[in-house]
């Protein structure tokens, strides 16, 4: 009989042991791309992200109390086992759960609840190389799939979960938190989310495609302009930002929102820069437009990921366009000439 079938609990012991570990970890620093490799696989089991949940409620539950009469009271001189009474009796649990959870949090955060101006939640990096589809689970069970070349910064609080998109797209899933509501930030778009599935493309202008659910999508204020524009997308619709206007709301197939996940691209009346760009996160070399008014052109056109090398040919076919390659492997789109 091994010692898992005759020791159930050690089995959970472990989980929770496993659990403080990467909870003090994230707390200390950013982790590198191994380690989070690790953290990602870890979270895929439901046990494990439990006991991490727990752990994540119980620092919730310090950040109130510091901000508490009691927890005023608590930055006060006080010996280990007076701080600990405390505790328990605030989150309600046993003595032994207390001291483990106590001392990992003491450890972990050292005194950054007994210092409010340190109570920033730290942000944590996730990228995607070139051509590659990424699939990571953030620290609430929300998952995220990253796009080739693609990059965002998570920051958790209390009150709500930030996501900013710096570069490319991403797919999110989110758990649901009515208490925490999930935004996503790029460039001048904001997308506020409870629990849904939706795709984010940050490029010239932001767009967001709804495959499930209901997102609320706000053109950021700047300061001293008018009341930012805003929209409610349910599933099936999509609609683009830019720094100066909401596009109309535009339906599409729901079943085929972020078909990238698949390697499957396609596009209907779309700029010829929206093309390029997603092409330029897939293929080594890059395409480069030669002229402002080309960027603009419209196109209409499918490729999978794969086929990124061969898409400049087949827009040469479809396109007024002249293809260049120079020696250094990058490829330039000009105006072709036009035929009498």
């Amino acid at each position: 009989m091994t010692a898992g079938n005759s020791h159930p609990q050690r089995d959970i012991r472990q989980v929770e042991a496993e659990a403080r570990e990467w909870f003090m970890r994230r707390s200390e620093r950013a982790l590198d791309s191994s380690e989070q490799s690790a953290f990602d696989a870890w979270m895929q089991k439901a046990q494990n992200r439990d006991a991490y949940r727990r752990l994540q409620q119980i620092d919730r539950s310090l950040a109130a109390l510091a901000a508490s009469e009691e927890g005023a009271r608590l930055r006060q001189p006080l010996g280990f086992g007076s701080l600990l009474a405390k505790l328990q009796g605030f989150l309600g649990v046993s003595p032994v759960t207390g001291l483990a959870f106590a001392c990992t949090l003491m450890l972990a955060v050292g005194t950054l609840y007994l210092a409010p101006w340190q109570s920033e939640p730290a942000a944590q990096a996730y990228t995607s190389a070139l051509a590659q589809v990424r699939n990571i689970t953030l620290e609430d069970g929300s998952e995220v799939t990253l796009g080739g070349d693609t990059a965002i910064e998570t920051s958790f609080s209390s009150g709500r979960r930030d996501v900013k998109l710096l570069r490319g797209q991403a797919f999110f899933r989110v758990s649901k938190d009515p208490t925490r509501p999930f935004y996503v930030i790029a460039k001048g778009a904001e997308v506020r989310v409870v629990g849904t599935r939706f795709d984010v493309r940050s490029g010239s202008e932001v767009k967001v495609t709804v495959e499930e659910g209901i997102v609320d999508v706000a053109r950021q204020k700047v300061s001293g302009s008018a009341p930012a524009d805003k929209v409610r997308l349910l599933a099936g619709q999509q609609v683009s930002v830019s720094e100066s206007r909401l596009s109309p709301v535009r339906n599409v197939e729901s079943g085929r929102v972020a078909g990238w996940r698949q390697g499957k691209f396609s596009y209907r009346d779309a700029p010829l820069s929206e093309v390029v760009a997603d092409a330029n996160r897939y293929r080594k070399h890059r395409i480069i437009i030669g002229t402002r008014e080309l960027e603009t052109l419209r196109v209409t056109t499918a490729f999978n990921a794969d086929q990124a090398d061969i898409l400049v040919a087949m827009l040469e076919q479809s396109l007024p366009v002249r293809v260049f390659k120079e020696p250094d492997g990058r490829v330039v789109i000009w105006p072709g000439t036009v035929e009498e």
